[in-house]
């Protein structure tokens, strides 16, 4: 029966036209002699996979607001190490150091992100940790 192959073959087709959002290693997206340090305010965070990403509003050397974005791991390796969707919120200072990225966008990878209220060492990359 024909209306029994062409539906499925039409949603095959329809769901292959979809764009996928794939991994990317590390060193493709972020350079590793481009080293960052950025203090700025929590604006959002997205706990997604393949990362989690968050972020922050960053006033530059002439006073300007620049929102990073700063990517994490992905989400069951921060939960392995404590992270959790909680942990940093809209509203709090963090510093973030990293690596950014190649097109030198406002976009890093954290290395380290410390609360500036209290100084805690909220996440701090280990051996291993790039992809």
């Amino acid at each position: 029966m024909k209306t029994s192959i062409s539906l499925p073959m039409g949603a095959v087709c329809l769901l292959a036209a979809v764009p996928t959002l794939s991994h990317h290693s590390f060193t493709a997206e972020f350079d590793v002699n481009q080293p960052i340090e950025v203090t700025g305010t929590v604006t959002q965070v997205e706990w997604t996979n393949p990362h989690a990403w968050f972020y922050i509003d960053v006033e530059g050397d002439d006073g300007a607001v620049n929102n990073w974005a700063i990517e994490m791991l992905g989400i069951n390796t921060l939960y392995r190490r404590g992270w959790t969707r909680d942990t940093v919120q809209p509203g709090d200072v963090v510093t973030v150091t990293g690596f950014g990225a190649r097109d030198g966008s406002t976009t890093a990878n954290a290395s380290t992100v410390i609360s500036t209220s209290t100084g805690e060492t909220l996440w701090e990359a280990v051996a291993g940790d790039r992809r």
